[in-house]
């Protein structure tokens, strides 16, 4: 048995119960429980831990645990009494075990609440009348009974003429209160809601069977939702006052006069929302009376405002794409990774905070969820070109009860010298100087194919014209426009120049593409990042984070503060410390569409870790990434970046931006400025080392005139990406006129050949004597020297060759390119010791025979200690960038 005052948190532990969704709860009655906690599919609560939920709340009206009873049998039925008809749960007028101990016909006589629990609504209707209404025929005089489930929890009771009677929880009395049936429904007898998204499923399941179609439905939803976050609003204030929306079957309302005083309460609302909804709110109900009653009854109990923010995404996903045909997930960061950055760029009490590339709007909501205190909310705005994600987002600025938000129906590129920008007003005594803002937070558009073609945009910006190299080298723009940018480009532009100037912050999330490529057009924006800005943090997620998108790319998000004036050059800059960290977990399936949630799982038994709350701790690594950027020495530096540094956090990693401007490419590829790529680095030069390029010569592959003069009728050997593992490979017999056009490698006996993208780093292998051996250009052929070969073999098949491999890599996506002159520059360790080169060499011997591997054997040595290649992990997933 469990304390009276054992902590909520308690009462679900994360010990296993078997399979997928296991975990161990903990009932206020029974103690632990060896049950699920969901349903096999993990998507809804079970039946147990939905009693538990009742237990609580008959608890938290201050019945106490010893007048309830568990299963308790209400009446013995059937043939000698074989069958019995039993509760979920019984609040007892005498201590359970006193009741236990009678008679079971004699129980029952002192039941004052029976309960009925089951783990869906989809039969509600069937088990109140065969179940629920039995249990109250057989309870004594005056008795309640409650039925329970994720959607509706009523009570039932039987009036005068012993007629049996429904209503809400709310009608249920606390102990020692008396039973007055209905009372009509306030703000503070509001149920609070764990799942919108299923409350609202099933409004649309009884108008569906109402014979209301579907447009009509959702004409109504949307009419129902803002009436109900109306009401909610007016009534958050006079909490104990009557609210509009009632159960007008439970207080005995007249359906004609409940759907006149419902119309009524939608003129009020068309008339408080008519400046946020592109679209007038029709002020008439299109279902009919017994509809809108039957919607009310499961929705005026529930509490819809101030509800979570993963129940409000859930819920604002679907509705949103049901209501306005829009498939949200195509602009939708998920809410777990918004958090992230909006915490990461720390916007303030009535800071001024826009996001240019509205979409839903959710980068704004977030900053208005952040706790502030009473130091007041940020002043949002937003702006996109689409009239339907700006409809969107302003039904999720009023799902989020925001007031202080503007949004606008602009092109923000366009207009980025407009009235929307332009603005000199005070708001709370904070200035809005030329009408910038304090914070810009955006996630862009972007990708080759998303550009701006017209010129009377293109010149509005630096990044819409040619740049040049002068003389000394130093990037110059010139007065040409270029015939096209890139979106995502203008938008870091259009981005700073709206922050506020010697302070303003930007959080961008941009391709890692753009922070690394040696495009011309890519240098020149880092160029012109890094004179505009210091670079306070570049943060990076795995590839595929983006997938619902439809977005195969790494990314990450740059946070930058704005300089009081830009520089002539970024060679001027002042060094300062620029925080570098890679995410390796979302808490998502990342790489498969809407993939799954994963959570921390107990690494024994695999039961799912719960947090404070009792709920599933998201396997993600958001808190420890954000902790570590705000204790790193470039949260010092920029103390807006630091927020509240836990004290205890181990200091986050970070580079000299000096380190960044010796790089005449100026990359920011965080790749390549981990504390992974550079430890790994670190370590390997402590010892005697070499770098790849001094002891290798890379062959170039054959030009298309060369492939073609290859005899259509001969036969070769082809070798293909996926035929290629750690030091082994598989070839393909075919003709001369059947190889593909990428087959522009000849091999010789002892060439070494190894993966030019960041998907494929960690393939390799050593060509045997085989004739006419052919290869795909998707490796780099490498000729090696012989005194080298095992060191090199040694090198290729640890993990710090491949960590270095894919840091190096430039690009977006699985294709990012391994240049050869990035591959020259990877260090590796000189095996020196010659017992292991002896006992290394016959898997070279054989290598070149093409009999065998030599990775498992490198594997070992190196946990042996027998080689000196730093033991570096594994990567966790395939889409962890390094």
């Amino acid at each position: 048995m469990q304390d009276d005052n054992t902590d909520q948190t308690s009462e679900v532990h994360d010990t296993a119960s078997g399979g997928p969704t296991a975990l161990t709860l903990v009932c206020p009655i029974r103690g632990q429980l060896k049950v699920r906690a969901k349903t096999k599919d993990g998507l809804r609560p079970s039946e147990e831990a939905l009693r538990i939920e009742a237990i609580r709340h008959l608890l938290a009206l201050g019945y106490e645990k010893e007048y309830i009873l568990v299963e308790p049998v209400v009446r013995k039925i059937g043939n000698q009494g074989r069958n019995s008809l039993r509760a979920d749960l019984a609040v007892t007028d005498i201590p359970a075990t006193q009741v236990k101990a009678l008679p079971v016909e004699d129980r029952v006589n002192h039941c004052t609440i029976l309960v009925e629990v089951k783990r869906d609504n989809a039969k509600a209707k069937k088990v109140k009348e065969t179940q629920v209404e039995p249990l109250l025929a057989f309870g004594p005089p005056g008795c309640l009974a409650v039925y329970w489930d994720p959607i509706e929890q009523r009570v039932f009771w039987h009036d005068q003429k012993k007629q049996t009677q429904e209503g809400y929880l709310a009608a249920l009395p606390g102990k020692g209160e008396k039973f007055g049936g209905n009372p009509k429904l306030t703000y503070e007898r509001l149920q609070e809601t764990a799942n919108l998204r299923e409350l609202f499923d099933r409004v649309e399941d009884n108008l569906h069977a109402h014979g209301v179609d579907k447009q009509a439905r959702y004409d109504f939803m949307l009419q129902l939702l803002l009436a109900k976050l109306f009401d909610e609003r007016s009534g958050f204030s006079q909490p104990t006052k009557p609210l509009r929306i009632q159960d007008p079957k439970a207080i005995g309302l007249d359906l004609s006069v409940a759907k006149d005083q419902f119309e009524n309460l939608l003129s009020d609302v068309a008339a408080f929302y008519a400046n946020d909804l592109p679209k007038e709110l029709e002020t008439t109900v299109g279902v009919s009376r017994e509809a809108l009653a039957d919607a009310l009854e499961v929705v005026a109990p529930r509490r819809i405002s101030h509800s979570s923010r993963s129940a409000l995404q859930d819920f604002f996903m679907k509705f949103a794409k049901d209501t306005f045909k829009w498939d949200l997930a195509q602009y939708f960061t998920p809410t777990p990774l918004t958090e992230f950055i909006v915490d990461l760029a720390n916007p303030q009490a009535l800071e001024l905070v826009k996001d240019p590339a509205l979409g839903s709007g959710d980068f704004l909501m977030a900053a208005h969820e952040r706790d502030l205190g009473a130091r007041g909310k940020p002043k949002l705005y937003g702006a996109d070109t689409s009239e339907t994600a700006a409809q969107v987002a302003e039904l999720n600025k009023i799902l989020h009860g925001i007031d202080q938000c503007e949004i606008r129906i602009e092109d923000s590129l366009a207009s980025i010298d407009g009235a929307f920008s332009v603005r000199t007003t005070k708001i709370k005594g904070v200035e809005q100087v030329n009408g910038r803002y304090h914070l810009l937070i955006c996630n862009p558009p972007f990708g080759s194919r998303i550009t701006i073609k017209d010129p009377t945009v293109l010149a509005k910006y630096d990044l819409g014209h040619e740049w040049v190299r002068d003389a000394q080298g130093e990037w110059k723009r010139t007065d040409k426009l270029l015939k096209s940018q890139e979106t995502g480009i203008l938008f870091v532009e259009a981005c700073v120049r709206q922050a506020l100037r010697d302070g303003g912050r930007v959080a961008i999330i941009l391709p890692n593409g753009y922070l690394g490529n040696r495009t011309p057009r890519f240098q020149h924006l880092r160029e012109w990042m890094l004179r505009h800005t210091r670079v306070a943090a570049i943060v990076s997620f795995p590839r595929f984070t983006f997938k619902n998108s439809g977005a195969d790319v790494s990314a990450s998000v740059v946070v930058m503060e704005r300089r009081e004036a830009p520089l002539a050059t970024s060679a001027a800059s002042d060094d300062y410390p620029v925080a570098i960290e890679l995410i390796e977990r979302v808490g998502w399936q990342a790489g498969q569409r809407n993939g799954p949630k994963t959570w921390v799982r107990d690494e024994e038994d695999g039961s799912v870790i719960l947090d404070q709350n009792g709920e599933p701790t998201l396997d993600a690594d958001f808190q420890d990434v954000l902790s570590r950027v705000r204790s790193s020495a470039a949260g010092s530096r920029f103390g807006w970046l630091a927020g509240e540094a836990p004290a205890s956090i181990s200091p986050g990693h970070s580079v000299p931006v000096s380190q960044i401007i010796a790089d005449p490419q100026r990359c920011l590829d965080p790749k390549r400025l981990s504390g992974k790529f550079l430890d790994v680095r670190r370590t390997i030069e402590a010892d005697p080392y070499f770098l790849l390029g001094d002891k290798v010569q890379f062959v170039a592959p054959l030009t298309s005139a060369q492939v073609r003069q290859r005899t259509p009728g001969n036969l070769y050997r082809y070798v293909e990406i996926q035929d290629c593992g750690p030091g082994l490979y598989s070839s393909v017999e075919m003709r001369g006129w059947q190889l593909p056009d990428r087959a522009r490698h000849t091999a010789d006996a002892g060439d070494v050949f190894v993966g030019g993208i960041w998907g494929s780093v960690s393939k390799w292998f050593l060509a045997a004597d085989e004739p006419n051996l052919v290869v795909t250009n998707g490796f780099y052929r490498l000729k090696v020297e012989e005194d080298y070969l095992l060191d090199v073999v040694a090198g290729l098949c640890s993990e710090a060759y491949a960590v270095q491999a894919r840091a190096l890599s430039r690009g977006s996506d699985g294709l990012a390119e391994v240049t050869a002159e990035d591959l020259m520059s990877i260090v590796l360790p000189r095996v020196t010791d010659p017992n292991t080169r002896r006992e290394l060499q016959p898997y070279i011997d054989q290598l070149k025979a093409g009999h065998t591997s030599v990775k498992s054997a490198v594997e070992d040595m190196i946990a042996a200690g027998k080689l000196p290649h730093p033991p570096v992990s594994a990567r966790s997933s395939h889409v962890v960038l390094v």
